[in-house]
């Protein structure tokens, strides 16, 4: 699984791409651990904006079940440790990072563009975190600290399907922004966030920011391992197919 990220650097603008699009860029392990990479490499090497989006038609399905029937929760517990620690990287680092969101965002990939500061939407843009179908305590405290405790509340325990007026809206989304103009709007947010001194908007963004890292991934770790995990993913991928078909 070879480029599943591809990465280009402009002055201090780092933009990377989920290269997964005849899988709707979902996140397997190789993919997680690039992601990780590509944010540790842009914490030291003077990055100011992180830039992330999908190829193909989507831009992220989630957490890849593609091969949910070879997996065990000894493989799985661990894939969702690590993605919870990628999604953190993300949600706390120092420097402005913004999701460029087209298609589905759906599951891990709905976390993945939350976990971003500036979440900018083209209208055909979708979102579903159905994680607490299966009982995953995954990115709940970020979602509520992007759009309210009881906004959360509802589109979690109802795993709600909504379209890109209605996550705009709802705060899920900061704009609707057809991605003729994403390049504009990246210079727009980098040029405003420029006006700050040097380190600033890592201070402020730290500052209004509560971390709940720590709690993030104890809760997680629990809800993975409160009964057994494959079985849950299992009859919720079973139930969705049906609902599809």
């Amino acid at each position: 699984m070879s480029n599943v990220l591809e990465i280009t650097r402009n002055g201090s603008h780092t933009a990377v791409t989920l290269n997964r699009p005849d899988k709707a860029n979902a996140l397997a392990a190789p993919l997680v651990a690039a992601l990780q990479d590509a944010i540790d490499t842009a914490k030291g090497d003077g990055t100011t904006t992180f830039t992330l989006q999908g190829n193909g038609s989507n831009f992220c399905g989630g957490f890849d079940l593609s091969a949910l029937d070879a997996e065990t929760d000894e493989t799985l517990i661990p894939r969702l440790l690590d993605l919870e620690r990628m999604l953190q990287s993300i949600y706390y680092a120092p420097f402005a990072t913004i999701a460029l969101i087209h298609g589905g965002a759906f599951g891990a990939g709905f976390d993945l563009a939350t976990a971003c500061d500036y979440r900018l939407a083209t209208p055909d843009a979708r979102f579903r975190m159905p994680g607490w179908r299966m009982g995953l305590a995954l990115g709940t405290r970020r979602t509520a600290q992007r759009v309210g405790a009881e906004r959360a509340f509802v589109f979690l325990r109802d795993a709600l399907a909504i379209n890109a007026e209605t996550a705009l809206q709802q705060q899920f989304v900061t704009k609707l922004a057809d991605p003729v103009t994403w390049p504009r709007r990246v210079e727009e947010i980098a040029a405003v966030n420029a006006k700050l001194p040097a380190k600033a908007y890592a201070q402020l963004k730290r500052l209004l920011q509560t971390d709940t890292a720590e709690a993030d991934m104890r809760d997680l770790h629990a809800s993975l391992i409160a009964t057994p995990l494959k079985p849950r993913m299992q009859t919720y991928v079973a139930t969705d197919r049906q609902k599809r078909e």
